[in-house]
């Protein structure tokens, strides 16, 4: 099984007294979540150099299809709100675009639990040539694949994978971001979909979902692909 992730920071800031990178925040609307596609350098994960032969670089593009955020004001991720839930085919963002990911208007308060609901297929472009990487060429991966079943959706329902990094498959799954993991994996939820969320949503508020790629690329025994990405709330 892959390990999505290990911790998430989320800094929330209030509303009315944050920049609007994209310059489309409605003021009506209470939550906003961005992307983003790398992390400030204080932010940055300390670097593991992977096999002999690897070679890393950045992406230029990094994109992944959006189906719905949920929020909780519970650690086990119980009772949870609808964000926005995109249309069924889902939303592609280009992270690196500092797109707007979601809008809604949940209730006012702190929340210990965001779930997203995302493709498994992640799709980027690096932004240079080394190795087996060729600038500007899309390629894909598949996070949750053939042979697993562990991974449980927003219902607790099971997710059974399939695809592989030669063929993916848009499996839809949930990544559960919580203050406190163990409440969530007694919930049932597999501790592979599961990372630490460092500090509370604050709603009303903007935040940004950075899936920083700025050093993500791997080249290694003719391979090029997403590895190591560290997703973060800011």
């Amino acid at each position: 099984m892959r390990q999505f992730a290990t911790g998430v920071l989320l800094v929330a800031t209030a509303a009315g007294c944050s920049t609007d990178p994209a310059g489309t925040h409605d003021p009506a609307t209470l939550l906003t979540v961005y992307g983003a596609g790398t992390a400030p350098a204080a932010a940055a994960p300390s670097f593991d150099p992977g096999p002999a032969d690897a070679e890393w670089g950045g992406a230029s593009s990094l994109t992944i299809r959006l189906y719905a955020l949920w929020i909780s004001p519970a650690a086990d991720c119980s009772g949870p709100v609808l964000v926005q839930q995109h249309p069924a085919a889902g939303t592609d963002r280009d992270f690196m675009q500092n797109p707007v990911l979601f809008q809604g208007t949940p209730a006012n308060g702190s929340y210990q639990c965001v779930i997203l609901k995302m493709s498994d297929v992640l799709r980027m472009k690096p932004s240079s040539t080394f190795g087996a990487c060729a600038a500007g060429m899309e390629y894909s991966g598949d996070i949750y694949r053939s042979g697993e079943s562990d991974w449980k959706d927003v219902n607790l329902d099971p997710i059974v994978g399939s695809g592989t990094d030669l063929n993916p498959v848009d499996d839809h799954v949930a990544i559960f971001m919580t203050r406190d993991p163990a409440a969530a994996i007694a919930r049932g939820i597999s501790e592979h979909q599961v990372v630490t969320l460092l500090s509370d949503l604050i709603v009303p508020g903007q935040n940004t979902f950075v899936m920083d790629a700025s050093h993500a690329v791997l080249s290694s025994g003719g391979y090029c692909g997403l590895e190591k990405i560290e997703p973060s709330f800011k």
